[in-house]
């Protein structure tokens, strides 16, 4: 054929000991971003991306698939509590569930002696604020329990949530 496509002509069978394989070979490259034509750089995050990319295939091993999520590139779950927290801080509502279930919690975190007295008021910025019934019981807890009272919150937040804690009368009365 003079103007037109030009005529076909079949391929020879491969060899039987010759594999015919098409799947993808992946490289640095199929999987590095690149900028796009609106802008001549690429943002912190593509940078990142690359950078994550490059550290995967210098531990690749040949002949190997690569995992999805390789755990080189993976990110730790974030805990739904913390997420809730981070929610009502944002919307400035003074509730957390940590606190709530540290109440619960309470009578068996401390001396029973302590737990009649006071109980976990709020948490602001890694201090927690115990409320205590009188100025009394506040000066009797402040030297005689409240080493043991952070040792009890530490160990039960587990998490380094709190800093410090704090004595403090209640200024309403609530029911202990």
């Amino acid at each position: 054929m003079a103007n037109g496509k030009p005529e076909f002509t079949p391929r020879e069978e491969p060899a039987a000991d010759e594999a015919c394989d098409f799947s993808f070979t992946p490289t640095e490259s199929a999987y590095t971003v690149r900028p796009s034509p609106a802008r001549r750089q690429l943002t912190p995050r593509g940078e990142a991306h690359n950078r994550n990319v490059r550290r995967l295939f210098d531990r690749v091993v040949p002949g190997l698939p690569i995992d999805a999520e390789p755990p080189e590139t993976r990110c730790d779950a974030e805990p739904f509590a913390a997420a809730i927290e981070r929610t009502l801080k944002r919307l400035r509502i003074d509730a957390t569930p940590w606190l709530d279930e540290l109440a619960l919690a309470w009578p068996q975190l401390v001396p029973p002696e302590v737990a009649r007295v006071s109980r976990p008021g709020k948490w602001d910025n890694g201090i927690l604020y115990v409320y205590v019934t009188t100025s009394v019981k506040l000066f009797e807890l402040r030297r005689q329990h409240l080493a043991r009272i952070e040792q009890a919150v530490r160990a039960f937040a587990r998490d380094g949530r709190v800093r410090q804690v704090r004595l403090m009368v209640n200024a309403v009365d609530l029911p202990f």
